[in-house]
């Protein structure tokens, strides 16, 4: 038990080194008018290596996080995570989530998903304060999704890298590399 709590630790590590990343590049790039938005990569660690009562707390954690770094509702993500989470986690203990194309088959549609949802609540709730046009919106989803597929590969070999530095690797998964 004490063994998950610190797993659920690096992996909330890793997140925010993640989402400090993502948020200075970001910062660069935007100024050329392209933002890359990539929640669905941060459940995928969890629901990796983590139970559901931590898995969950650490996708909600993060959601929160990232809805400071992009000024979303407070919740948006938190809330969105938390469900991807408990979908991933019911989707990889039914297939072999060792192979690449598993876990970008979850993240691909999860991204795709909390960016309609988001587009459609900042149209519907926004006071006009966040100008993102349909032409903008497709630009940056397509940007954010040409950039997602090798990070949603890269994150969880990220993830798995940080719980090495720890001895956190549960038993069975260094031979399953």
């Amino acid at each position: 038990m004490q063994k998950q709590n610190k797993t659920a630790l690096v992996l909330l590590g890793v997140n925010l080194v993640t989402i400090i990343l993502l948020g200075s590049l970001n910062s660069t790039i935007g100024q050329q008018g392209v933002f890359l938005y990539l929640p669905a990569l941060f459940f995928l660690p969890g629901v990796l290596y983590l139970d559901n009562s931590r898995g969950i707390p650490l996708a909600f954690v993060t959601g929160l996080l990232i809805d400071q770094q992009i000024e979303t509702p407070f919740g948006f993500h938190a809330f969105a995570l938390s469900f991807f989470h408990l979908i991933g986690s019911n989707w990889v203990r039914g297939v072999n989530y060792r192979r690449d194309f598993v876990t970008l088959s979850l993240q691909l549609p999860a991204n795709l998903l909390v960016f309609v949802l988001w587009f459609v609540w900042i149209k519907l709730f926004d006071n006009g304060q966040m100008q993102w046009t349909l032409g903008r919106w497709f630009i940056d989803l397509i940007a954010s999704t040409l950039v997602l597929v090798p990070l949603a590969l890269w994150m969880p070999r990220f993830a798995e890298s940080a719980l090495g530095i720890f001895h956190l690797i549960p038993e069975g998964r260094e031979e399953a590399r």
